[in-house]
């Protein structure tokens, strides 16, 4: 339906689209409303100006997408970025190939998802803040818990008053009850982020990282932790599931800040290759013996132990970061040495189409 209304920058448009003759290398249809949404008049839209409106960031992505498209190796939308004037706009484009005996037609449909994608932004970053307060239940109100409760059963040995003693045994109840809620929430989010189907997509991972990290900062949880963060560039691009993959950064945070002292060092480092990004997860804490390294990342290891505080593990966090890296077709490994610190590697493909589910 060609008169369908979208909005663009709260005005109304036709619904956006356009025609190219891609043997001719010409515009054969420009909607009105998509020549004034880009600012041109309809019969100069050029190839060259379209690709100049999209961000540096995100042109060769377009690029390539719209290659795989035109060799029929792609199908379906792609969402990207596009300057005009000095406004940013998301756009969704969702080509369709019209073959006939003269031409090699591609018809396409463009949404601008501006409001969409600040809606996710939004969305994630409150994510990102529910993430901290789950590390900050994991490690600095679970721990304390777990010591006033050891503390109570000691003091109990020494108490001859009944009556003292059922406050102090009910106040040990009650301890012992609380640490269980804090273990039995974080491991049905836990479950519940990766007893789902993968949804793809294309992230700059750079900057969820950083925005992570500063949330980490912020948090009275890791607030006596230094964390950096290094990349080889400003902005990577990769495809992932979100969601699964700040359950990567939150088992490693979590693991880092309960095996590394108050005023240790976590680091992340990000390293773009030809076709993958490698990361590495770093921290000066007590380090994992040697004996162990084997078998980290298997289900209830031997391996597990209590945090610096107390904090007790379920011995899942390890084997739910290579389940998740598995399931977008990477790998994982660790390097680590009693006494000196530890540091966890994984690297992820950019391009990834796995349909992998739980």
């Amino acid at each position: 339906d060609m008169h369908e209304v979208t909005k663009f920058s709260g005005k109304p448009y036709t619904n956006i689209s356009f025609v190219y003759d891609n043997v001719c290398s010409k515009f054969v249809y420009v909607d009105n409303s998509f020549a004034t949404f880009v600012g041109i008049s309809e019969g100069k839209l050029t190839k060259e100006f379209l690709l100049g409106l999209i961000h540096p960031d995100d042109r060769n992505y377009a690029v390539d997408k719209f290659r795989e498209f035109q060799s029929q190796i792609w199908s379906g939308s792609l969402e990207f970025r596009i300057q005009l004037a000095s406004e940013i706009h998301w756009v969704r484009l969702t080509p369709f190939l019209l073959r006939s005996d003269a031409s090699d037609l591609i018809a396409v449909n463009v949404q601008d998802i501006t409001s969409e994608w600040n809606n996710m932004d939004s969305i994630r970053r409150y994510t990102n803040k529910k993430n901290s307060i789950l590390n900050m239940l994991a490690h600095d109100l679970r721990g304390p818990l777990d010591i006033a409760h050891t503390l109570t059963k000691t003091v109990d040995k020494h108490i001859d008053d009944p009556s003292l003693l059922k406050m102090t045994r009910s106040i040990s109840v009650i301890l012992s009850q609380s640490i269980q809620m804090i273990a039995d929430l974080l491991g049905r989010e836990l479950h519940e982020t990766v007893e789902v189907e993968l949804s793809m997509k294309r992230l700059n991972i750079v900057k969820k990282i950083s925005e992570y990290l500063e949330e980490c900062r912020k948090s009275e949880a890791s607030a006596d932790r230094v964390f950096n963060l290094t990349s080889s560039a400003k902005s990577i691009y990769i495809d992932l599931d979100e969601a699964k993959f700040m359950q990567i950064m939150n088992n490693l945070v979590t693991n880092a800040l309960k095996f590394t002292h108050p005023g240790g060092v976590i680091e992340v480092d990000i390293l773009e290759k030809a076709n993958s990004v490698l990361f590495s997860f770093g921290d000066n804490g007590i380090g994992i013996p040697e004996e162990f390294h084997s078998e980290l990342f298997d289900k209830f290891t031997r391996a597990r132990r209590k945090g610096l505080n107390g904090e007790p593990t379920l011995g899942l966090g390890l084997s739910i970061v290579k389940t998740i890296v598995e399931w977008h077709n990477g790998r994982v490994w660790v390097e680590s040495q009693e006494n000196t610190g530890t540091k966890f590697f994984f690297e992820l493909p950019k391009v990834n189409t796995s349909g992998a589910t739980s």
